[in-house]
């Protein structure tokens, strides 16, 4: 099973543009089921300067992008254990960790994800849970 993005196949990093580093994704499960997240696909990594970097520069700082794993990917969620994945669509693509987490809650917020039984999702952000609304009390109409 292979991520798609806009109809697009997406089989490695390659695929994806160069200044994309996290994406906003759906899995769709065979009892129809769905389970929004993100992935962060590159990272920052800190390296030590090379020796003849520190020649030019003793305070030198060597960052390059690594490509992390994502392409057997199939979420972080102990709700989607045990699930066969239909199908990976990753919905937005994002040039940093914080728009991909702003993107990510937007959809679950706007999708009711974690008040709904379509999805697979019992929290948003850590933050918000499936039982936030335990305590709501609802009046009756009495017209």
């Amino acid at each position: 099973m292979n991520w798609t993005y806009k109809g697009k196949e997406i089989l490695s990093h390659e695929d994806l543009p160069e200044e994309c580093t996290d994406f906003v994704y759906e899995l769709t499960f065979t009892d129809n089921t769905k389970y929004i997240g993100k992935k962060t696909i590159r990272s920052m990594r800190r390296l030590k300067p090379t020796q003849a970097q520190l020649r030019v520069r003793k305070n030198y700082k060597r960052i390059e992008l690594k490509n992390l794993p994502f392409v057997n990917y199939v979420g972080s969620s102990s709700e989607n254990e045990g699930k066969t994945v239909q199908s990976k669509e990753i919905l937005y693509l994002s040039s940093n960790k914080k728009t991909a987490s702003y993107i990510e809650a937007a959809t679950l917020f706007g999708n009711n994800a974690i008040f709904t039984d379509e999805y697979n999702n019992k929290n948003i952000s850590g933050v918000w849970f499936d039982n936030s609304l335990d305590g709501l009390i609802e009046e009756e109409d009495n017209d």
